[in-house]
């Protein structure tokens, strides 16, 4: 399991806060179509009559108790009733993260390859590649590694787009079969 920054953590919290505005607009029929606990309800409902400061606590509370709710669910139920752009939101940031540990892991695997005079492989030992590929079958591994190996070789920024693009397609596909 890959460890998390303190930035990706801070993404993801504000991701929910911004699901529990959305869900704050809903009115109580939309409320209870999605499935929340009664108690999470209740003090969405709350938020209604508040102002300022006391409307962006209750915010954080409300975010607080979406932590522990099936928030992917919640997300596309939002996109759903409402249009909300955070499903695609969703899949864009994942899609970065997971880029970023790709070169990273990369990176890692190129600089002990120059510590020991050797020239990084194909194949290079990566727990996120895996991951995406599990994650995602209809993507390719080989054109993923060579992107990966092609950008800590050369740094050249379109092999990270590339990467980039890959993984959103990919994404994109697997949500696109799930809806189905």
């Amino acid at each position: 399991m890959e460890n998390l920054s303190r930035s990706e953590v801070k993404r993801q919290h504000r991701q929910i806060e911004a699901a529990a505005k959305e869900i704050q607009k809903l009115n109580d029929k939309e409320l209870e179509r999605l499935g929340l606990a009664e108690d999470i309800i209740e003090e969405i409902k709350l938020c209604r009559n508040l102002k300022g400061g006391a409307l962006k606590r209750q915010t954080k509370y409300v975010a607080k108790l979406l932590k522990h709710e099936p928030l992917t669910e919640i997300i596309h139920l939002l996109t759903k009733m409402r249009g909300s752009k955070l499903e695609a939101n969703k899949y864009h940031h994942e899609a970065e993260r997971l880029r970023d540990a790709i070169i990273n892991e990369a990176m890692q695997a190129y600089q002990e390859c120059l510590q020991h005079g050797e020239q990084l492989e194909m194949n290079w030992q990566s727990d996120t590649l895996e991951l995406v590929i599990s994650k995602y079958p209809h993507i390719d591994k080989k054109d993923l590694r060579s992107c990966a190996h092609q950008y800590v070789r050369s740094r050249n920024k379109v092999h990270q787009r590339e990467l980039f693009r890959m993984i959103r397609a990919a994404a994109e596909k697997e949500r696109i079969i799930k809806q189905q």
